[in-house]
């Protein structure tokens, strides 16, 4: 059975993930992916930090400074968007959950010119590691994301991602590793978004690698962005992307969401929250939902 790397469900629509205003972050700290919670009666701080669910492995070790490790050490509890530990119920999950619903299929929503396109993609890439007869039912902004690694310069036994680098600093700290949403539950926003429309971006993404070049590699100058910090860039990037209603959907109702989950777990436990970093931003970004309820967040030197 093949294996779709967990934390990359939805690398393929991230930076679609919508804001609305200027980030306001700490005046003093204004390069910094990582933030403290404190206040709202919470006895110790917890810590929210924004992740990138596809980078080479030495930039997303680079960004694991003292204080991210003081602050995992600090906590009870390491929390990603999602984490199963259990390696057969992943296995079980993925195999319901990846493919689309009510019986659609690929061959349905592409004309037959762009499903050869997407074959040949395939012939040329064994690497992805998914059956041929998979590939027709599985959700395109899944496939969009498998294939998202070919952005990378990284070879791709290097390529990881910061929610990888974090959990092995958890473990290592033998923190409780949580998850806030089930793969169910992740995967299920996906179907909020028209099979028709994740098909015409996975054909968007096939032509872009079939002639990728330095200039139009737009991945890799975000994540240039991510890697020097500089939140203020990134947030005017992901802000030219907000009129999209499947934005509100894949960022505004999931932060909403999670926002009642971390109060909840945050009456009894310190928490480092690791989500994609687009969840942080604009006006229902986790940074304001947090102050929204009472918590000061304030962003900390990494």
């Amino acid at each position: 059975m093949y294996k779709i790397k967990i934390y990359a469900v939805i690398v393929g629509v991230i930076l679609s993930v919508a804001t609305a205003l200027p980030l306001q972050v700490n005046a003093q700290v204004k390069n910094t992916i990582l933030y403290k919670i404190s206040g709202n009666g919470l006895t110790q701080p917890s810590y929210l930090f924004g992740t990138n669910h596809l980078i080479c492995k030495k930039d997303a070790e680079g960004l694991i400074g003292n204080s991210v490790k003081q602050a995992v050490k600090s906590v009870d509890e390491v929390c990603f968007e999602i984490y199963n530990s259990n390696t057969a119920q992943i296995i079980i999950a993925q195999a319901k959950y990846n493919i689309m619903l009510n019986d659609t299929t690929l061959d349905q929503l592409l004309t037959a010119e762009e499903m050869d396109t997407v074959n040949n993609y395939y012939q040329k890439h064994p690497e992805l590691g998914v059956p041929k007869d998979v590939i027709n039912t599985l959700k395109p902004a899944l496939f969009n994301s498998m294939i998202s690694r070919a952005l990378l310069t990284c070879p791709a036994n290097e390529i990881s991602s910061m929610e990888d680098i974090i959990l092995a600093l958890g473990q290592e700290y033998e923190k409780k590793i949580s998850g806030i949403s089930s793969y169910k539950e992740q995967t299920g926003f996906m179907d909020s978004i028209a099979y028709k429309e994740q098909a015409k971006g996975l054909m968007a993404k096939i032509r872009l690698l079939n002639n990728l070049t330095e200039e139009n590699n737009s991945y890799l100058k975000t994540l240039k962005l991510y890697i020097a910090q500089d939140v203020v860039k990134l947030d005017s990037i992901i802000n030219a992307g907000t009129s999209d209603r499947y934005a509100k959907i894949l960022g505004h109702e999931r932060n909403n969401l999670w926002m009642a989950r971390f109060k909840q777990k945050l009456q009894t436990q310190s928490l480092f929250i690791g989500v994609g970093f687009a969840h942080l931003f604009g006006p229902e970004g986790l940074i304001n939902l947090f102050r929204k309820n009472g918590y000061t967040v304030e962003g900390v030197e990494n």
